[in-house]
């Protein structure tokens, strides 16, 4: 675990970048599973040699879960940001200590789907606790998030969003929240050729065949650091939900 920083200051140059995900209990059957498929750990930074995937050289492979690998395996809670200058990182962790206590661990039940061009592991049916999960961590970090730039504002613009995502985007720093959040954990980046997508899809199948539909307890939010904007995301602390 990385040790608190007193303060982060607004002059470093794209300063790192601080996210509450969920992600896989430490060493556990998934974060394995996850780990090998994206060819990095983000609790140790090893990097890790992927499946052998047939029709699909390791190289194409290492591309296709490149960004992926970046972030780690996670389920996003609050995205990345960075932390308000003058703001303490021991508050932060306080903070999300405090938020965890409050809400009872659960269950949910993965799928390997596709999301748009990119597969992700999703629920396999909607879940009301990862939801509410989602929204309380929003509302009560958001706090400690430096606004977004007239830059980070327009690039996300640029990408096209709707009336609810832009109203996302101004008050929150992100389109995707709330009404427009989706629960997943991101295994490729875009595939566009159907036939690796169907590659792709079956050797995903077989990768996570024992976990998938079946129960995941979510017992855990983690709290993830880059140290710079090309710098990957590692876990730095974990908080417990329902300890009291």
């Amino acid at each position: 675990m990385n040790k608190d920083k007193k303060a982060i200051g607004p002059h470093n140059n794209r300063p790192g970048r601080f996210a509450v995900y969920y992600a896989p209990t430490p060493f556990s059957e998934l974060h394995s599973l996850g780990s090998v498929w994206l060819g990095r750990d983000s609790i140790t930074g090893k990097i890790i040699e992927q499946p052998s995937v047939f029709g699909i050289t390791s190289e194409r492979l290492s591309e296709l879960t490149k960004i992926a690998r970046h972030y780690g395996f996670h389920a996003t809670l609050k995205p990345p940001f960075q932390l308000k200058y003058g703001t303490k990182l021991t508050l932060l962790k306080q903070t999300l200590r405090q938020v965890c206590r409050d809400v009872s661990p659960f269950c949910i039940k993965l799928d390997v789907r596709r999301l748009g061009t990119f597969f992700a592991l999703m629920l396999s049916k909607p879940n009301p606790n990862i939801q509410s999960l989602a929204e309380f961590i929003v509302r009560e970090i958001d706090a400690f998030r430096e606004p977004i730039t007239k830059e980070e504002l327009a690039i996300r613009r640029s990408k096209g969003l709707t009336p609810p995502q832009d109203k996302n985007l101004i008050a929150w720093g992100y389109p995707y929240l709330f009404s427009e959040f989706q629960f997943h954990m991101t295994l490729t980046g875009k595939i566009q050729s159907s036939k690796e997508r169907t590659v792709i899809y079956d050797a995903l199948q077989r990768h996570f065949s024992e976990l998938l539909n079946k129960n995941i307890k979510i017992e855990y939010v983690c709290l993830f650091h880059q140290t710079n904007r090309q710098a990957p995301f590692f876990l730095v602390d974990q908080f417990k939900l329902g300890l009291k």
